[in-house]
């Protein structure tokens, strides 16, 4: 008989043995390395917003994963957000189901919890879109030239953090959640792996004492064999406001005797127009004479298990100031209490569930309502890539204006 449950600290070495082998990738292959990884699996486990499950046939562990009961800021609302990461089976239990039983589990899980929606990182995305999963926004992949940042800001004084500027650092980064859409709240344990992480360099930049930005890096070496030759892995940016974020741009900048190029992996669509030179040091061409200046990825994915539950979730968000009832037909067929027909009464850009007639009908899969809803895609693209059906075209500039969210949904959390 087949069951999942938490995984107690004893059976870590069963789990570690699963992981280890269904991503050969992590490298873990002595036994220091097995011990050095029990001993901080050891540590997260006990985090109060992580838990680590297990699959059981029997008393033989085929399957493992861990959830995350994060806290993401979903458009003006912070919202429960169940995660998955660590998703690993048995190779000898490969093509039984054992992965699509977690993801089900994992899903009841986070609505018993009274989530409306939840977020993972894909091993491959076809698999969990077809699971109801929708796409977030592309990681964008910059590489470029240190004296290609602006000028303006070489002259501010910064300085390194330490533990010591946790609470500081930790409130700049709320500030910054504040005003953005998709962030995840930092937690405790994952500021403690910030601060413990010994190949990270962390700058912060202070107005009148208070710290105003703050960026997190490494140095890599760059390609060939010179060692003198480095680059620079930029991996977070924080910021309150323009000079903040100059001041920290400025800092970067004048490591151009040291750094060949920074390295910056973002969701920043637009972060080229800081650049003097966006080119990447490929010298590709693209359809003729455009110059590459990033690549991209497909990353984070995002899925409503709660459709009824979402607008009570995002009560005190105003949807493009739109009056109107909107029924809300969505398909679901790998979780399917999750489908139906939803009643939307919108008055003034408030959206409440109800009941009635409806002024216009709108039907599709929970996978692109998912991306919508985040704000990861907009209702035009969708209607005009023809995954959407819509009872009335007339009301398509209306229902396009319910659904902008205004911000792309980014995260910083690798989960």
């Amino acid at each position: 008989m087949r069951t999942i449950r938490e995984i107690h600290e004893d059976e870590l070495d069963e789990l570690i043995r699963i992981t280890v082998e269904a991503f050969p990738g992590m490298k873990v292959e002595s036994r220091a390395d097995r011990d050095r990884m029990r001993e901080r699996l050891a540590k997260v486990m006990n985090e109060p917003i992580v838990h680590f499950f297990g699959v059981f046939e029997g008393a033989a562990m085929i399957g493992v994963m861990r959830c995350y009961d994060f806290t993401m800021k979903l458009r003006e609302t912070r919202a429960l957000v169940g995660g998955l990461g660590g998703v690993a089976v048995d190779l000898r239990h490969k093509k039984e189901h054992v992965a699509a039983d977690m993801v089900r589990f994992y899903l009841d899980y986070y609505r018993q919890k009274g989530a409306a929606l939840t977020a993972l990182y894909p091993f491959r995305p076809d698999f969990y879109h077809r699971m109801g999963f929708g796409y977030g926004v592309k990681m964008n992949r910059y590489s470029f030239r240190p004296d290609a940042l602006p000028a303006a800001g070489v002259g501010a004084v910064v300085d390194y953090l330490t533990a010591d500027d946790r609470d500081d650092l930790a409130a700049c980064y709320d500030r910054f959640l504040a005003r953005t859409n998709g962030l995840i709240e930092l937690s405790p344990h994952m500021l403690d792996a910030l601060f413990d992480d010994t190949s990270a360099r962390i700058v912060g930049y202070r107005q009148n004492g208070a710290l105003r930005g703050y960026l997190v890096f490494r140095f890599e070496a760059a390609p060939g064999e010179n060692w003198l030759t480095n680059n620079i892995q930029l991996r977070t940016l924080i910021y309150d406001d323009a000079a903040a974020l100059l001041a920290l741009l400025g800092f970067l900048r004048k490591q151009a005797d040291q750094a060949g190029r920074i390295i910056y992996e973002t969701q920043d669509e637009t972060f080229h127009y800081l650049l003097d030179d966006p080119r990447d040091g490929s010298g590709n061409l693209l359809a003729g004479l455009w110059h590459q200046a990033n690549t991209q990825g497909l990353g984070i994915m995002y899925r409503v298990i709660d459709a009824a539950r979402l607008w009570a979730v995002l009560g005190d968000h105003d949807f493009g100031g739109v009056t109107l009832r909107m029924r809300l037909d969505l398909t679901d067929t790998f979780f399917p209490e999750n489908a139906g027909s939803y009643l939307i009464n919108v008055s003034e850009g408030r959206a409440t569930l109800g009941s009635g007639t409806a002024d216009v009908e709108l039907g599709m899969d929970i996978a692109d309502f998912s991306s919508l809803v985040v704000g990861a895609v907009d209702f035009e693209r969708l209607q005009a890539y023809g995954r959407v059906n819509l009872s009335d075209a007339g009301m398509a500039n209306v229902v396009n204006r319910f659904f902008a969210a205004g911000r792309r949904p980014w995260c910083l959390t690798h989960f």
